[in-house]
């Protein structure tokens, strides 16, 4: 990343030889904190960026910034030259305030506000996405000369999140009708747009996708549209160990037969899980601890053991609620020591604040129980609910990074 700026004042900068499981460990040693830590490796996100461009190089990354907004990881995109897509002003106030161009930002909300809408246009970011002739006219009212891609819907089956029910038009039933109008109202359409759902578990979906959109490029041809955008969405797995291999030869083959490279078409996506779910480690700590004693059927009594975190569902795990994803506790067992049901607690005193329940060695209060690939839609979702601190990130790099 050699050619990457001053770092941020707020970096700390490691050894080269450091990996950031000796971060963790000398955070652990250092407890136990009273918040929560997000410990965030931006050599992570740099290995990912480079990963992405040599698996899919005719596909540019458009970083979807709600999925982590911290200030370093932005940082860090800027100066690798990824794009950004954005989904409100406060988003587009954000990139545009740290210095990104107009041109390396896609305004990727189907559904835009007046306000946001005009400022988009003062700020001449130009790329904007529709899926209905209301927007339509709205777009046509406040932002006449705006570069339109229509999105469509086209859901994967396999998805932690389905955006279809909320946002995309009908392939089939509703985008031609869509592009007949914008024709009729002159409005500059460049391409289609598409995204299968978060989080998505099969790759093929991608290539289906590819080509319900080129069917879509040749039907406005029809009308006098030359359309010069594809856009493939979001949806590519982050965590460390689920590698896009197969996404991307999915991908790599349905753009290579339906927009071989001759056709000049430009191709981008709209990645965010991918960038920064294996970058960020939840650090926790146990502040409370209750031996709960359960009578089972057969008269015997057993422990179960409930274990109260400083971090919860207010805090980084709500994607166990909205994403139906399972936490994954991880401790230091010391020894062969007797491991019991164990259920964990987040800190507030809602009932429904339940992190996980596992069989776990027994801990005490003061130790550190560990979350990997929690980058991705947490701290951005978290709240100071009862009082308690949003989890507090700790950024690291490698000095032979800068």
């Amino acid at each position: 990343m050699s050619h990457v700026l001053e770092p941020p004042s707020d970096l700390n900068l490691i050894e080269d030889k450091m990996t950031i499981k000796d971060v963790i460990r000398d955070i652990i040693q250092l407890g136990p904190h009273e918040d929560p830590l997000h410990v965030l490796d931006l050599d992570d996100v740099v290995c990912k960026h480079f990963n992405w461009c040599n698996q899919m190089p005719r596909v540019k990354p458009f970083y979807a910034v709600k999925c982590n907004v911290d200030s370093r990881i932005l940082q860090t995109l800027i100066m690798l030259g990824t794009g950004f897509d954005c989904a409100s002003k406060g988003e587009l106030e954000l990139l545009i305030g740290f210095g990104v161009s107009p041109e390396r930002i896609i305004f990727a909300q189907p559904a835009k506000s007046i306000s946001s809408l005009l400022y988009a246009r003062s700020k001449q970011v130009s790329i904007i996405t529709f899926d209905g002739a209301i927007e339509l006219d709205k777009i046509h009212r406040y932002y006449p000369e705006a570069h339109l891609v229509l999105r469509i819907r086209h859901d994967s089956l396999k998805v932690r999140c389905s955006l279809g029910k909320k946002f995309g038009c009908d392939p089939v039933s509703e985008a031609p009708e869509l592009l007949q109008y914008a024709a009729k109202l002159r409005m500059n359409v460049i391409g289609i747009s598409f995204h299968v759902g978060t989080g998505c578990e099969e790759h093929e979906v991608y290539h289906e996708a590819v080509k319900v959109a080129r069917d879509l490029f040749d039907y406005a041809k029809g009308i006098g549209y030359t359309f010069t955008l594809l856009d493939i969405g979001g949806g590519f797995p982050g965590d460390n160990n689920k590698p896009i291999d197969r996404y991307a030869k999915a991908v790599n083959e349905a753009v290579d037969q339906y927009f071989p490279a001759e056709s000049k078409i430009s191709i981008i996506a709209e990645p965010g899980r991918y960038y920064v779910a294996s970058a960020v480690t939840l650090v926790s700590f146990i502040h409370s601890k209750r031996v709960v004693k359960e009578l089972h059927s057969d008269r015997k009594q057993i422990a179960k053991m409930y274990y109260y975190l400083n971090d919860g569902l207010f805090g980084t795990f709500n994607y166990t609620v909205h994403e139906c994803q399972k936490a994954i506790p991880i401790v230091v067992r010391h020894g062969d020591v007797k491991e019991y049901t164990s259920i964990l607690w987040g800190p507030t005193c809602q009932g429904m604040d339940m992190i996980a329940e596992a069989c776990l060695p027994e801990l005490h209060i003061g130790d550190s129980v560990v979350f990997e690939n929690i980058g991705a839609y947490t701290r951005v979702l978290s709240c100071s609910f009862n009082g308690f601190a949003v989890p507090k990130v700790l950024a690291y790099l490698r000095e032979g990074t800068l």
